[in-house]
């Protein structure tokens, strides 16, 4: 058995949460779709399964349920996965009202998951009662209407119809002691942990052979370039693409970390004007994203022919990257003697920023705020052409530095500005500035900078770059969380 649990992923909120709380616990857990099969799950070889459903007081959908209640794993069921479970088993599920509310929840019937946890309210997103026979469950949750929580009395499964709220230490506490008390795993998950496990790895799937890894100057790829030289040394061969499409400076401080300061086995391969004649004629953000992975693809399979024994392709796919619909990533270079890992590709964002500081990357690169694969690309309305990037960068720069100076990017999530042309004039642009900080751990809003900070960010711009008429300042209304994370 793998020390470890193993999340279905029926509601992508509730499951990143609670696994980001495991993991914040020292807890390993792995994230797995809620269709995975039985098998799919058992190959795992984990300790425990927990099935991560959403509160809208509906029973979900779990295809493998029968299956994985008679595994002999311990099993426990949150929000509408513990509804699901309860029918399953032969119960009823009463709906009082469909309205959320807070209501007073009291725990007992089973020292081992309610161990430690206090008695007091609770945010039910729905109010229901679930039902089962005394012979087959008992009562470990309860509001003064019913039960909210059980346990099967023959096998160790469990259910609650709510989920673990943000900053909820009890909620927390009924996590760890399923996991700990039940399940029996220990406490022994850590960034180290993480790079001791990902550079054995690397080292071990490589067998003597050499690897490629593509640097785009993100979290991402700089943390698999770190490990595999910790792994493999300069048997790592680390390709920088310059798109021409990157922010001021960009290109020049990766190049100058990662060579100078880190001594990677790093080559620069300059691709500007392969990019700007790929984007003509593009108009939209996805026919820009393709031809700019396509190319991308077509440079690194070149690069990877002129190597001999080649034997891994590192690329820096996170946990978010596979919930897109298309990948995220553009590398795709399998071939008879390679394989593709993706060392980072079960962490958050967060986690891999907190590896980043343990491999002590420069804030520079491990706060690097979310910036598209296809670059500046995506943010000028109209045709691509050198003079635009360049207009956009000083433009961006010059944004850049004053929210810096400010202060303001400590609780802003992304900040950048955009190039279109101007209505009102042929020659002229329009720079548009977009701001936006995380409210509720899911969604972004515009944020509202102070009145003078923007007017002396339009001043810098009118006045540094003539060709600019005007600027503006985006308040569009908030959007999902995973639309600007790429953004």
């Amino acid at each position: 058995m793998r020390d470890m649990v193993v999340l279905l992923n029926l509601d992508n909120d509730v499951s990143c949460s609670v696994a980001k709380k495991l993991r914040s616990e020292h807890l390993y857990c792995k994230l797995l779709p809620g269709s995975a099969t039985a098998e799919e799950v058992l190959s795992q070889e984990a300790m425990g399964v927990l099935l991560c459903g959403a509160g809208t007081g509906e029973p979900v959908q779990i295809p493998e349920l029968s299956r994985l209640t008679r595994c002999g794993l311990p099993l426990l069921a949150l929000g509408d996965a513990a509804l699901t479970l309860c029918e399953h088993l032969g119960g009823t599920v009463t709906h009082e009202s469909s309205a959320p509310a807070v209501r007073p929840v009291r725990f007992s019937g089973d020292g081992s998951l309610t161990r430690d946890v206090q008695d007091g309210e609770r945010y039910l997103p729905a109010r229901c009662s679930l039902h089962l026979s005394g012979a087959d469950a008992v009562t470990v949750a309860s509001t003064d209407t019913g039960a909210v929580g059980f346990r099967v009395l023959d096998r160790p499964i469990y259910g609650l119809a709510f989920e673990p709220e943000q900053n909820d230490p009890d909620g927390v506490q009924l996590l760890l002691n399923f996991c700990r008390h039940i399940c029996g795993c220990t406490l022994w998950w850590s960034s180290q942990a993480f790079i001791a496990r990902a550079t054995q790895e690397i080292e071990r799937l490589a067998d003597g052979g050499e690897a490629i890894c593509a640097v785009s100057g993100g979290v991402d790829s700089a943390v698999c370039a770190l490990l595999g030289n910790m792994a493999l040394g300069h048997r790592l061969h680390c390709i920088f693409v310059d798109t021409g499409l990157m922010r001021k400076g960009e290109g020049d401080r990766v190049m100058d970390y990662f060579q100078n300061q880190v001594g990677l086995n790093i080559r620069r391969i300059g691709a500007s004007a392969e990019f700007l004649a790929a984007l003509r004629d593009t108009r939209t953000s996805g026919e820009r994203q393709r031809a700019v992975f396509a190319l991308l693809r077509s440079i690194l399979r070149r690069e990877v022919g002129q190597l001999e024994n080649v034997r891994l392709i590192l690329q820096g796919t996170n946990y978010a990257d596979t919930l897109d619909s298309e990948p995220v990533c553009p590398l795709e270079l399998t071939g008879a003697k390679t394989r593709i890992v993706e060392p980072v590709r079960e962490l958050f964002k967060d986690e891999i920023r907190d590896v980043g500081q343990e491999l002590q990357l420069p804030a520079a690169l491990c706060q690097r705020q979310p910036f598209p694969g296809s670059g500046l690309a995506l943010r000028i309305t109209g045709e691509i052409t050198r003079e635009r990037l360049q207009l956009l960068r000083e433009a961006d720069a010059i944004f850049c530095q004053e929210i810096e100076a400010s202060g303001q990017n400590k609780r802003l999530f992304q900040y950048y500005a955009t190039l279109s042309g101007d209505p009102d004039t042929e020659a002229g642009f329009v720079v548009t500035l977009r701001a936006v900080q995380v409210v509720g751990g899911s969604s972004a809003i515009a944020s509202r900078l102070p009145s003078d900070l923007l007017e002396r960010v339009t001043e810098r711009i009118l006045t540094a770059l003539p060709e600019v008429r005007r600027v503006v300042y985006d308040l569009t209304p908030s959007r999902s969380f995973r639309t600007w994370r790429s953004a």
